[in-house]
């Protein structure tokens, strides 16, 4: 089960104390209290007095409320209190950024030039390998025309298999070389200002070239064990020197 139905799970207790404080506060007939009438007309004749007194919707709702904010903070905010154990890292020099021949077979005529590979790095901080893990790209801020790869997996770094789910074992290096990495864009620069750029996304074939312009980016990564890192950052280029990637914001939520 996904992750994001483990939070749409646990947040039912809020939804049943949600409709309880309702509950006190609408009757579906005229009785001397709200909880009494709901009783009645789920079929419970003899209600007792305690429950028939005005004063009770005053204290359902009261403890209706209380139980809702009790579990809205162990759910939303003391899990977020915790660091998760998968992050994501961008560093400057190879492998995040890593530069090769390249040939654009894209055209009739092949240009040769310079292909750089834009690379993230998936950081396990446990001592336990974090399974099935996968990466896709979930925004895309300046989405060009016949963009495809929003909610695509991204590439691992030298897969050729098409992998979409794989293990993060724990990161030991303080310099995390042992990470695992996965490419997010690549850079083509050819002779006299020519360049393309794509996003390194599955199914490969989808790859179009996209303008080399600012892009506003957001990757999930997930596991098998609810583990997520969210990361937003940017692609900015320049016009003497080969573009930024920029980290912007990293967000790192515990599993179970």
């Amino acid at each position: 089960m996904r992750v994001y139905w483990k939070w749409v799970i646990k947040s039912v207790p809020n939804l049943g104390l949600g409709l309880l404080m309702l509950a006190s506060t609408v009757t579906p007939r005229q009785t001397r209290s709200n909880v009494e009438a709901w009783l009645i007309y789920f079929g419970i004749e003899n209600v007792p007095p305690w429950l028939a007194n005005k004063s009770t919707d005053t204290w359902v709702f009261w403890i209706g409320l209380v139980g809702f904010l009790l579990w809205s903070t162990h759910l939303y905010v003391r899990t977020n209190l915790r660091n998760g154990k998968l992050s994501i890292v961008i560093r400057e020099g190879e492998p995040w950024v890593q530069v090769n021949p390249g040939v654009d077979q894209s055209q009739a005529a092949h240009t040769s030039g310079w292909l750089y590979t834009y690379r993230i790095a998936l950081v396990n901080s446990d001592d336990s390998t974090l399974r099935n893990v996968e990466v896709k790209l979930t925004s895309f801020e300046k989405k060009p025309q016949n963009f495809d790869a929003i909610g695509s997996h991204l590439i691992l770094r030298h897969d050729r298999a098409g992998t979409t789910n794989f293990n993060v074992y724990p990161t030991k290096d303080p310099q995390f070389m042992d990470a695992i990495f996965v490419d997010v864009f690549r850079f083509f620069l050819g002779p006299e200002g020519y360049s393309f750029l794509n996003v390194t996304s599955l199914p490969e074939d989808i790859n179009r070239h996209i303008p080399v312009d600012s892009y506003d980016v957001k990757i999930m990564a997930t596991s098998e064990s609810g583990e997520m890192a969210i990361v937003d950052m940017a692609f900015i280029p320049h016009p003497d020197q080969i573009p930024d990637f920029r980290l912007l914001k990293m967000q790192s939520f515990p599993g179970r």
